[in-house]
């Protein structure tokens, strides 16, 4: 029996045939007017690794001698420890007056401000804990429990540059506050044999954090606080010079001569050589009240150079200085502020939030392991209840101060009068509400 031939497809000639899928790309494109991709002073740009953090002798150079670098460094660290902290617990004021006096007596806050300053301007610090007595056992976990009273001897800050290198292995505990960080250090501060450091021992602080791989590149440590403004950083010194350039290039004055050109193409050294010692002569004895001898054949021509525009040019580029840095205008370069009923308020309340924010990040981590030292040193324990509590970055006045303790505090006191809260429930609403504003922080 014959077996019937299926009717198979036949193939579709090439022009018949549907199109490959495209590779899907998001973006806008259009060919005709060269956008998008069809642009090449658009496609054309890319963004390099500048590696600028490896360049200790620049970020020292800039840190030096540029104002508008050192501010942008300084500004945030000092506005972190300004208003410093309070102690939230039930402590005597005379024991807290010991602790203010153990940590005048050692620069405390100076020294984690350098920290933090030394950080962002090179990418990494580390604060060493110095404790009395225990000098070689330094590669030795810190325990509280073996400190004896007055042992604490300050802080010794150095900065990623000076010689200290993490190691390899990391810290497993995860009840450890230090989990994930490198186990220990290496510090060769005077160029002498290394000494391992356990990272109980350190404060540690970094840069600008980076993605993980640029991390492990970086030797655990994070990048220069100027490495991603350089180029704002320069194009706005670059306007600047140029600017107080033009100023010497106001007023140009122009002599015309008519057989200048033939002398200085076809005539001999030694009169080119007395030409130019005369219009030399001429210029320096010519004042805004002299008088100018010329030939007949010669004329005299000032032209002035007008500034129009120039001052918006500026303050395009000192905006986006300040936007890179991330601190406003009016704080960075010390002016007021522009615009109708502008009055930057609000410029500086985002900016005392990102403070705020980096107190929490940087400055708690650090001082709540340096405080347990430092209790142990003043007082011979570590109270259970000791909490940070940082002081309000904003500065308000007294009245402003005043009207927001009685907005605060009115409802608490109305529901207690009713009967609605407990005394210790009272107190504590009221804790709770003055504790980012720094009022009732002494209430238990």
């Amino acid at each position: 029996m014959r077996r019937k031939r299926k009717n198979l497809p036949r193939a579709r000639p090439a022009e018949n045939r549907p199109a490959p899928p495209l590779a899907a790309a998001d973006g806008y494109a259009n060919a005709a007017a060269f956008l998008g991709e069809a642009s090449p002073l658009l496609s054309g740009g890319t963004f390099l690794r500048s590696g600028l953090t490896d360049n200790r002798e620049l970020l020292t150079a800039a840190y030096r001698e540029s104002w508008l670098a050192k501010r942008i460094i300084d500004m945030p660290c000092e506005d972190m420890t300004r208003a410093w902290y309070t102690l939230s617990s039930d402590l005597e004021e005379e024991a807290i007056h010991q602790l203010r006096l153990l940590e005048a007596r050692h620069g405390i806050r100076q020294e984690i401000t350098n920290a933090i300053r030394w950080a962002r301007l090179y990418g990494g610090s580390l604060a060493l804990i110095v404790i009395r007595g225990e000098e070689d056992r330094l590669d030795t976990p810190l325990d509280t429990d073996t400190l004896l009273p007055d042992c604490f001897q300050g802080l010794l800050v150095l900065d990623r540059g000076q010689g200290i290198s993490p190691g390899p292995e990391q810290v497993t505990d995860l009840d450890d506050p230090d989990f994930g960080l490198p186990a220990w250090y290496e510090a060769s501060p005077d160029g002498g044999a290394p000494v391992r450091i356990h990272h109980s021992r350190v404060l540690r602080f970094i840069g600008r954090e980076l993605p993980r791989t640029e991390t492990e590149r970086e030797e655990g440590w994070g990048a220069s606080e100027l490495e991603h403004i350089w180029d704002e950083l320069q194009k706005r010194s670059a306007a600047s010079a140029n600017i107080a350039q033009l100023i010497f290039q106001a007023n140009i004055t122009t002599l015309k001569m008519s057989d200048f050109g033939e002398l200085m193409a076809v005539g001999t050294d030694a009169q080119k050589r007395q030409v130019m010692e005369a219009v030399s002569r001429e210029n320096r004895l010519r004042t805004s009240f002299g008088l100018q001898l010329l030939s007949s054949g010669d004329s005299l021509e000032t032209h002035s150079y007008s500034f129009a525009g120039l001052s918006d040019i500026y303050e395009s580029f000192m905006m986006d200085m300040a936007g890179a840095a991330e601190i406003p205008a009016t704080r960075l370069f010390g002016r007021s502020p522009q615009g109708m009923n502008a009055t930057g308020e609000s410029d500086l309340r985002n900016y005392y939030e990102m403070i705020s924010q980096l107190q929490e990040r940087v400055l708690r981590p650090a001082l709540e392991k340096l405080l347990p030292v430092m209790a142990v040193s003043c007082w011979g324990y570590v109270p259970e209840d000791l909490e940070i509590v940082f002081q309000p970055v904003m500065t308000t006045s007294a009245m402003d101060r005043a009207e927001m303790i009685d907005r605060l505090s009115a409802s608490v006191i109305s529901a207690f009068q009713a009967g609605l809260l407990t005394r210790e429930q009272a107190l504590a609403e009221l804790k709770a509400r003055g504790q980012d504003l720094g009022f009732y922080t002494t209430l238990t």
